[in-house]
């Protein structure tokens, strides 16, 4: 039986070949790709009081004054709180301090800090709803002018470097095109 083996597999291997050829798929089509210009823009500089773009600049400093008051009574609120502490770790301390006279201050300490948090969590959804109100309508003209840019240079692909992190590792200064948005979109949006 084992003389058999050799002599199968030699009349069996041309009928498989044969199946599998006939199996084959045609070649797929192969699309060219044109090659394409790119560019990047860093819209991290778009904040910046000097090189960045106005309208954005002065929504920033106008939410920014809007709230110092809020800011500084946060902060006088912050230093009576440290206080507090202060005044507590004087009392647990001293080893005649009255029990009652601790527990006063943890307890007031607990309100402050109760009071506190509740004021900046306030603050930050005020200002947070304030970023938006003033400038979501600046960022989608941004937007706009970036696909006007894009497409006035002829480019198939305009990244943010500023939202790509560290997935840049090594670009071209000559493709960085973030001056010459900002100065545009200036020249367009006094």
């Amino acid at each position: 039986m084992n003389h058999f083996r050799p002599l199968l597999l030699a009349l069996i291997s041309p009928v498989l070949v044969a199946t599998l050829v006939a199996q084959t798929k045609p070649a797929a089509v192969v699309k060219t790709i044109e090659p394409v210009r790119i560019a990047y823009i860093n819209s991290s500089t778009f904040l910046d009081e000097k090189a960045g773009i106005k309208q954005l600049v002065k929504a920033s400093q106008s939410i920014e004054l809007e709230f110092t008051s809020t800011q500084s009574e946060l902060s006088l609120l912050n230093e009576k709180l440290r206080t507090l502490v202060g005044e507590l770790q004087k009392l647990s301390a001293d080893p005649v301090a009255n029990a009652k006279a601790i527990a006063d201050k943890q307890q007031e300490g607990q309100k402050m800090q109760q009071e506190l948090q509740a004021k900046q969590q306030a603050a930050q959804e005020a200002y947070s709803k304030r970023v938006q109100e003033t400038q979501a309508p600046i960022a989608a003209e941004i937007g706009k002018a970036m696909r006007a840019f894009s497409k006035e240079r002829n480019l198939g692909l305009l990244l943010d470097a500023a939202k790509l992190n560290e997935a840049i590792l090594d670009a071209s200064p000559d493709l960085d095109l973030t001056a010459d948005f900002i100065n545009s979109f200036n020249a367009s949006h006094p």
